[in-house]
């Protein structure tokens, strides 16, 4: 039979919230990034440009139907001249 190898002395495992943190401090990642409403209302900004751009919102006719290409409804404009959109449909790829 052979022999079993030879254990290796055990060694000690760092505990894991030890490590060194490096990058910028918790006050300095505040300041970086925009706040909620702020980060909320460019990204919803950004998200109904690009339906605009992709040709995914479109207006509904006189008898309410959308086209099959379209996935949002424009229901009108905001005061900052945004389209308000509301989904209709999924679109399957």
């Amino acid at each position: 039979m052979a022999k079993k190898a030879a254990k290796k002395s055990a060694q000690r495992r760092k505990a894991p919230g030890n490590k060194r943190k490096t990058g910028a401090s918790p006050a300095q990642q505040q300041q970086q990034q925009p706040t909620g409403d702020a980060a909320h209302n460019a990204a919803s900004q950004r998200f109904v440009g690009d339906l605009l751009v992709r040709g995914e919102a479109a207006e509904s006719d006189s008898q309410g139907k959308v086209p099959l290409h379209a996935t949002h409804v424009i229901k009108g404009k905001k005061a900052d001249g945004t389209a308000d959109v509301k989904r209709i449909r999924f679109k399957a790829f």
